[in-house]
């Protein structure tokens, strides 16, 4: 079009002037520039398209992964619940879990469970245990003989289609296995592949998939984990159309698809909106993400199409704007050039005219078109000119707003209105080269909207004053709204990060504390500048701070969205406190890392106080010996590795003679003595990997955790008639002590219990006792 205005206007110039063929090629230039700003302008739009496409396809991203996450610690609570009590009652789990209230807190999760783990000679033991329980129809389903076994034992809510799944063998079905497997392995949590759960069979083909974490008998009893112990799994089953609501707004022009593993097709898919294809080769908008959560992968995809794309607002000005003023200053040199005589110049003016009003005209209808208000202001007659944009943008019709400066100035907002007039006096005057400025205009509803106010002069008055401004309004309302929000929400972060009794501090990438709130320098004692000048890897226990980056490098890769964790901090005194840390990280526009967000809450007194509750839990107060609790964990867990191992181990039950005597001849208090010094000779003789338990009374037991043959076990209990050789010596009297022993050995391949064996030690301590006393025994099988 350009290069057509410019072939006319050559020829009408040639006939008058003869221009040479130079003119024709600036001309021709100047249009080739204009089509490549055009073009340029063409790609900001598309790549603003894409951006907020990714911004819009983030957050639902984010929203998955939160969810998922959140979802995880849900089972490393309840696992909590296994592991603080020595066996949790299905009223106890009842009781817990309807306090997650996960109906209305965790949507898609179907129920809470906890399914045991089951070698096949313990099945049919099972099968008994639970039917006597109250449950009389109770089978573990599927049948077979297979070489392992599970069985969901505790599930809530305790109703409707979760029946379906009490006494389901989850490990039958390959793909639950699979997980299970890996689960039990790893230690930590995994997720299972896509399934159909049992609790969906009213519901039809509904795609799910099942959270595991697993428990082991070492984290119940205070020692290490070991795979081979395993209890069973604390797990939860999600329908996946049921989870994903709330992830993606019905009414969104972006469709997703959920799939399991890497692969996109019918068979993987998970979930997926009504209008999402397979078919994505011609659609304008399209991301594929592959999300890693609990050992297992998803590929999220989204799309979109053409309705996606909306009227820019945002659109940059100022390259149409360049293109105008380089074509003025294009026909200027050239009116310079051919400046020779009256008439050519009087010819020329007249292109000059033609040509920038034609200009003038392009640029203020790409203003228009990009949905910028255009105004131009004759700043001799006060005159101002609103484009329809720049009055519709406000809600008005052409024939309500009048062609002079009044009407802005009826419009702006009383509080904006005297520093709009200081910024257009200083720039009228020269003191400022740009006239921009954000301020509140009133729409025809008597609301406020911000405005982006944007000006240049363009033409002066002979003595040098402006004669012309031409300028822009932008819409920016949404964005200052959200700048505004974004203040306001900072305002409230910071009384709160100031004011908080827990410490709260920002945490550089680097681990150099940026930022730290009193409660943070109160607890470990330091001056603000002290501590701003140490990393938190400074003042982190050794043993704790691999862990500590190993979820820092996890939440900086956006595996995690947080994480929470108990570590120890050194204190300026060199003092050692337990804190509990909560770590997040906050990120910019393009989703990198800028800092970190910790709380930190002292809990080292909560810490004394339940170590020393455990220690009391499992302890006997007057001997500090482990107590009846603590032996019956230490002998089950011993049973279970002999068991495992094939090796044997004793049973002792030691009983002081004449004990009650004692009592009634000298108090109490002299029989607390007794006691005491007893359990101190005892002990001598006992290894690090034997137990010596008060079970009560006057009554002793002594754990061998390991005998190659009976006789160690003898050898053993003349240790114990040696130590107590001498004489006990009181303030009030010196006496002589005797001990009856009863003595249990436990062969791997008998099917004796833990209550077994410690009926078959008594029986050989009474037949001490009935012989006589101050003597030790071994059980045989024909002396009952």
């Amino acid at each position: 079009m350009m290069i057509n205005r410019a072939k006319s206007f050559s020829s009408k110039w040639l006939r008058v002037t003869r221009i040479s063929s130079l003119t024709v090629a600036v001309l021709a230039f100047g249009a080739l520039l204009t089509s490549l700003a055009w073009q340029n302008a063409v790609s900001v739009v598309s790549d603003e398209d894409q951006d907020r496409f990714f911004d819009a396809t983030s957050e639902s991203l984010e929203l998955i992964q939160e969810r998922m996450a959140i979802y995880g610690q849900v089972l490393r609570g309840v696992k909590g619940l296994f592991i603080a009590s020595d066996d949790v009652s299905r009223e106890e789990f009842r009781s817990y879990t309807n306090e997650l209230i996960l109906e209305e807190n965790y949507p898609g999760i179907l129920g809470i469970a906890y399914a045991l783990n089951i070698a096949p000679d313990q099945l049919d033991q099972h099968v008994t245990n639970v039917r006597a329980s109250g449950f009389p129809d109770y089978t573990v389903a599927p049948s077979g003989d297979r070489d392992q076994y599970s069985a969901i034992v505790y599930i809530e809510p305790f109703s409707g289609n979760n029946l379906n799944a009490f006494g389901f063998d989850m490990y039958s079905e390959p793909v639950r296995r699979e997980a299970m497997d890996r689960a039990r392995v790893s230690g930590e949590l995994a997720l299972s592949g896509k399934v159909s759960l049992v609790q969906d069979v009213d519901r039809g083909p509904i795609a799910g998939v099942l959270l595991y974490l697993p428990l082991y008998r070492g984290e119940i009893n205070e020692s290490e984990a070991d795979a081979d112990e395993l209890l069973g799994w604390v797990y939860a089953p999600f329908s996946m159309d049921i989870l994903m609501e709330g992830i993606q707004l019905d009414q969104s022009p972006v469709t997703l698809g959920l799939y399991d593993g890497t692969d996109i097709n019918n068979d993987s898919r998970l979930y997926a909106t009504v209008n999402e294809t397979l078919e994505t080769d011609d659609l304008p908008f399209l991301r594929t993400e592959q999300l890693e959560f609990a050992q297992h992968t998803w590929t999220v995809r989204f799309s979109a199409g053409s309705s996606f794309i909306q009227p820019h607002e945002n659109t940059e000005p100022e390259w149409v704007l360049f293109i105008g003023v380089l074509f003025t200053a294009l026909m200027t040199l050239l009116t310079w050039a051919l400046s020779t005589s009256r008439e050519r110049a009087e010819v020329r003016a007249e292109v000059m005219n033609q040509e920038l009003s034609e200009t003038e005209f392009r640029w203020k209808s790409a203003l228009s078109g990009a949905g910028h208000g255009v105004w131009d202001w004759n700043n001799v007659t006060n005159e101002v000119n609103f484009n329809t944009e720049w009055k519709s943008m406000l809600g008005f019709a052409d024939d309500e707003i009048r062609n002079d400066f009044s009407e802005w100035e009826r419009l702006v907002h009383p509080d904006d209105r005297p520093r709009a007039e200081a910024a257009i006096a200083d720039f009228v005057s020269g003191k400022s080269k740009t006239y921009s400025v954000e301020h509140r205009m009133k729409t025809r509803d008597d609301q406020w909207r911000w405005i982006l106010t944007r000006g240049a002069i363009v033409s002066w008055t002979e003595d040098g004053k402006p004669a012309r401004t031409i300028g822009t309004h932008t819409d920016i309302d949404r964005l200052k709204t959200l700048e505004l929000a974004l203040s306001e929400s900072d305002q409230r972060f910071r009384g709160s990060f100031e004011s908080a009794a827990v410490g709260m501090a920002l945490v550089g990438l680097a681990g150099e504390w940026l930022e730290v709130n009193q409660a943070v320098l109160d607890m470990l004692q330091y001056e603000e500048d002290e501590l701003l000048k140490l990393t938190f890897q400074d003042i982190t226990h050794p043993d704790d701070l691999e862990l500590d980056l190993e979820h820092l490098e996890a939440l900086t890769a956006g595996k995690i969205p947080s994480y929470q964790m108990e570590k120890r901090y050194f204190c300026k005194d060199g003092s050692v406190i337990w804190i509990v840390l909560s770590a997040s990280m906050v990120t910019d526009g393009q989703g990198l890392p800028l800092h970190y967000v910790a709380q930190i809450e002292n809990i080292t007194e909560r810490r004394k106080l339940e170590k020393r509750v455990a220690y009391q839990a499992t302890h006997d107060e007057l001997t500090a010996l482990p107590n009846r609790r603590l032996l019956q964990e230490r002998l089950n867990h011993t049973l279970a590795l002999s068991r495992r191992h094939k090796r044997s181990f004793a049973l002792m039950f030691i009983d002081v003679d004449h004990f009650k005597q004692v009592n009634d001849e000298y108090g109490h208090d002299v029989g607390d003595d007794l006691l005491k010094w007893i359990a101190d000779k005892l002990g001598a003789v006992v290894r690090n990997s034997d137990t010596l338990a008060r079970q009560g009374g006057d009554e002793f037991v002594l754990l061998l955790s390991e005998i190659s043959a009976p006789e160690d076990a003898a050898l053993v209990a003349r240790k114990v008639f040696s130590a107590i050789r001498e004489e006990f010596d009181s303030d009030l009297l010196q006496l002589k002590v005797s001990l009856s022993v009863g003595i249990a050995i436990y062969d791997p391949v008998s099917p004796d219990t833990a209550e077994d064996l410690l009926r078959k030690a008594d029986t050989a301590l009474y037949q001490v006792k009935r012989s006589g006393r101050n003597d030790f025994r071994l059980y045989q099988e024909d002396s009952e």
